[in-house]
């Protein structure tokens, strides 16, 4: 009897884990990280995650750029970045994501962000588009600081 329970034990736990893995048809992220969390003028903003898409066939991010004056919420810009101009193999379903962001200056070719008049609080966030038009979950890192210059 005491073994019948631990085999049966054992199959609820296989069906589980086996099934907690599986993509979806509607992409998935998640931001895992930001830094710096004190960002002066000059410094590269990099935001990390990964995303799965049971097809492969995304499209483009959309990034979301918040920022948080006491309790007032303004949502900035949304950027737009096409996954065909960055050369991944065709049908990747599952990968990591870096975007980096340059702060107040021109010095470099990444994506920039002005400056802010004062300190500021503020949040970048994503959501995945698929090339059948379905969206993934919203995602927001956690909130850095924006020095003013």
């Amino acid at each position: 009897m005491k073994v019948r329970q631990i085999v049966i034990a054992a199959v609820a736990i296989i069906i589980i884990a086996c099934n907690k893995d599986k993509f979806t048809t509607t992409p998935q992220v998640e931001i895992k990280s930001i830094s710096p969390e004190n960002v002066n003028s000059g410094n590269l903003i990099t935001v990390k995650g990964k995303y799965t898409d049971k097809e492969g066939n995304l499209d483009s991010a959309l990034v979301v750029y918040k920022w948080y004056n006491n309790a007032i919420v303004t949502r900035t810009d949304t950027f737009r970045y096409s996954f065909d101009q960055l050369g991944l193999p065709p049908k990747t379903i599952e990968a990591d994501i870096e975007l980096v962001f340059e702060y107040n200056t021109f010095n470099t070719d990444f994506a920039k962000l002005g400056g802010v008049s004062q300190d500021t609080t503020a949040t970048l966030g994503m959501i995945l588009k698929d090339k059948d038009s379905l969206r993934s979950n919203y995602t927001e890192s956690a909130r850095i600081r924006l020095l003013k210059p």
